[in-house]
């Protein structure tokens, strides 16, 4: 493994935590509120939640996949690709149900059936978008590796994230334009494992 890998992989790993954390920073979510009927009130740090916090995750994933690979110096792998979507729905969930909007709330608003039911149903447009651009790297890895089990396995949570957040398209977009960066920036910078 060259040292320029293991730099590339450390920036990529910088930049791909920073994108998280900026989508931490601005992703809406769920907070406890003993006014509401629910116990739970749902709390948009801005008014571009909607779009920055999709395409930061989408990002952020798909930087930190791309990142641990150059750093490890592992060979080119359309299913370690597929690790980016379930990481971009995971940090959706986390910070759904508060996890820098009110931190010590986490396993109470977790718990609470309206935030499941919120966060899964109508809410579901902001992970759904992450999912939509984190998993373009796994499609366009298995296209280069030509890994048809990759590929079809990419392309299933691709469209399913597609169908989940269909009344969201906005969040599908932007989540879509914040994972074709990433792919772009890593196309870029790390052609070995990422250009055919």
């Amino acid at each position: 493994m060259s040292l320029r890998s293991r730099l590339l992989g450390s920036a990529l790993l910088v930049v791909g935590v920073a994108a998280l954390g900026v989508a931490g920073a601005v992703a809406p979510g769920f907070v406890p509120s003993p006014s509401a009927p629910d116990g739970i009130t749902f709390v948009s740090p801005s008014h571009v939640s909607l779009l920055a916090a999709p395409a930061l995750l989408a990002a952020g994933s798909v930087l930190l996949v791309g990142g641990a690979a150059a750093a490890g110096g592992t060979e080119r792998s359309a299913r370690a690709a597929l690790v980016a979507p379930a990481l971009g729905a995971a940090a959706a969930f986390a910070f759904g149900v508060g996890l820098v909007l009110a931190p010590a709330s986490v396993p109470e608003t977790a718990t609470n059936p309206a935030a499941h039911a919120a966060l899964i149903g109508p809410g579901s447009g902001i992970a759904a978008g992450a999912v939509v651009g984190a998993a373009l790297a796994p499609v366009v890895q298995a296209t280069i590796t030509e890994d048809t089990a990759a590929l079809l396995a990419g392309s299933v949570l691709l469209l399913a994230a597609l169908a989940a957040g269909a009344s969201l398209p906005l969040s599908l977009i932007a989540g879509g334009v914040g994972g074709a960066v990433a792919v772009a920036l890593l196309w870029a910078v790390d052609p070995e494992r990422w250009r055919p």
